[in-house]
């Protein structure tokens, strides 16, 4: 099995080492993982920042250079025990994002470049403490037109290799809206999923919504239909925040997967993706 969506003690809201990481990875013996620390650059906005050895400093080339070394040096170590270690980052993307991106990861040798949507109008709706405030302004339809339009956005800005949590808003919009926030007219899901399968992004599977609602991000009727429209390459990711949460669901998500008629997942490596039987 493999694992795309890792947050290290270098992601502000997250907790574990690197090398912590790696051993949970090998003693539940994952093939593959790759590190997706959190990049968010919004000016407008009070978490652009990394940590290091328990202290924050803003996001900065140096500061992923040195968050590169220390993947590398577990790549190395790792690699005589069975298992692959990438560099990745998880990238909250925003309008007029791309200048500012181009800045901090031209040349950085990532082998993987998530795409999230965690914000809209700056407000994050990805947290329990911010979400209320975009909620309360906002009708079920007026988010979900934002949100896919933002999702639009980023694709279209072809600086991804693939677009994490697809419907994360339902992790706090199902309590505030009621099941009507799961109700995606066609007119915008079905371009949605066009573009993602011409643009060659990859759709991610990920388990983070089984620990919070019983439910994977995208949802069935979701993955339903981008099997439809034909939507082959997949990522697959835990979205683990500390190292107990690394591979969660991952086995079931690839037996939901299958029910689908899915036998591939992908990897990727310089950002190029290969694709992994499942």
């Amino acid at each position: 099995m493999i694992d795309y969506h890792i947050h290290t003690e270098h992601s502000i809201d997250a907790s574990g080492t690197i090398s912590e990481y790696c051993d949970q990875a090998l003693k539940l013996g994952l093939e593959e993982i790759c590190f997706t620390n959190h990049c968010e650059l919004d000016p407008e906005r009070n978490d652009s920042f990394m940590k290091f050895n328990g202290e924050r400093e803003p996001f900065s080339r140096e500061g992923l250079t040195k968050l590169r070394s220390e993947i590398y040096e577990a790549r190395d170590r790792c690699m005589k025990k069975g298992l692959t270690v990438k560099f990745g980052i998880e990238v909250g993307y925003y309008r007029g994002i791309e200048p500012r991106l181009e800045e901090m990861i031209g040349g950085m040798d990532l082998d993987f470049v998530i795409g999230a949507i965690h914000c809209l109008d700056h407000i994050c709706i990805d947290s329990s403490r911010e979400c209320g405030r975009y909620f309360a302004d906002h009708q079920a339809q007026e988010l979900i037109d934002a949100y896919f339009k933002a999702v639009e956005d980023l694709i279209n800005s072809r600086m991804f290799d693939s677009i994490a949590h697809l419907d994360v808003y339902k992790k706090y919009g199902l309590d505030h809206y009621g099941k009507k926030i799961c109700n995606i007219p066609g007119r915008i899901i079905i371009p949605i999923f066009e573009m993602i399968r011409d643009g060659d992004i990859a759709l991610e599977m990920n388990t983070a919504g089984m620990r919070f609602m019983n439910e994977f991000y995208p949802a069935p009727a979701l993955m339903e239909l981008a099997c439809k429209l034909d939507v082959r390459l997949l990522s697959i990711g835990s979205d683990s925040h500390r190292p107990e949460d690394l591979g969660k669901d991952l086995a079931l998500a690839t037996q939901h997967l299958k029910s689908f008629g899915y036998d591939a997942v992908y990897t990727f490596e310089k950002r190029s993706p290969r694709a992994r039987k499942i």
